[in-house]
């Protein structure tokens, strides 16, 4: 997908990732292991989102969560894992939302369920992270991985496109210029939706809707 998605979301769930020391005891210190390791990360997160991933370091993380630079290593050996671990569970929400999808559904009302959740995810903190870097920023061994994944993403949406071109829910267009230019104006979401301003998140992701789907054109 294009620079996505992101938080991958509050509520999103937290799958299993690569730990930089995952102990290995009773079932009860691992899920505190894995309970810690999701603060660190969601710290990370905001942290990456708030200073941009280049310029914020693993003493700002620390400073975020309240601990000390070694005690991150516990949970992550650097500051692209902790990114990478970001994205994971940002694409694992996204993932999701798209596993949701009722493929006797109209393309359009899945587009639409789909970029619904999307909004929502893209405007918390591993979903907003997920937008707001590029696989530049990755090193080598794990930017094939999470350009995969955009990848996933962004292909999955462009079938929905093509089903709501065959069952007519979606008039005859480029499913790749369709999907790009949805991509490029939800990720703006992360950038500058205030949960604070006159609108709240969903009439906002509905007015896109409807320039998407209705246009602004009188006719």
């Amino acid at each position: 997908m294009p620079n996505m998605p992101g938080s991958a979301s509050k509520s999103a769930q937290k799958p299993a990732v690569r730990t930089a020391g995952r102990p290995r005891g009773s079932l009860g210190s691992r899920e505190k292991f894995d309970q810690r390791r999701f603060e660190v990360l969601t710290a990370a997160a905001r942290t990456f989102n708030r200073k941009g991933f280049q310029l914020a370091t693993l003493e700002d993380v620390a400073d975020e969560l309240g601990v000390t630079k070694p005690a991150l290593y516990y949970y992550a050996r650097s500051k692209d894992e902790l990114l990478f671990a970001c994205g994971e569970l940002a694409l694992a929400a996204l993932k999701d939302a798209l596993s949701q999808s009722d493929e006797d559904t109209p393309g359009l009302e899945r587009l639409r369920h789909f970029f619904r959740a999307y909004g929502t995810m893209i405007c918390e903190d591993f979903g907003r992270c997920l937008v707001q870097t590029q696989p530049r920023d990755f090193e080598s061994k794990t930017r094939q991985r999470n350009v995969a994944g955009r990848r996933a993403i962004n292909q999955a949406v462009r079938r929905m496109i093509t089903d709501g071109i065959k069952d007519g829910s979606i008039r005859r267009c480029d499913d790749r210029i369709l999907a790009m230019a949805m991509f490029d104006a939800f990720n703006g979401l992360a950038r500058w939706f205030d949960p604070k301003g006159p609108m709240t998140l969903k009439a906002v992701i509905d007015a896109l809707f409807d320039a998407f789907f209705a246009g602004v054109a009188v006719r």
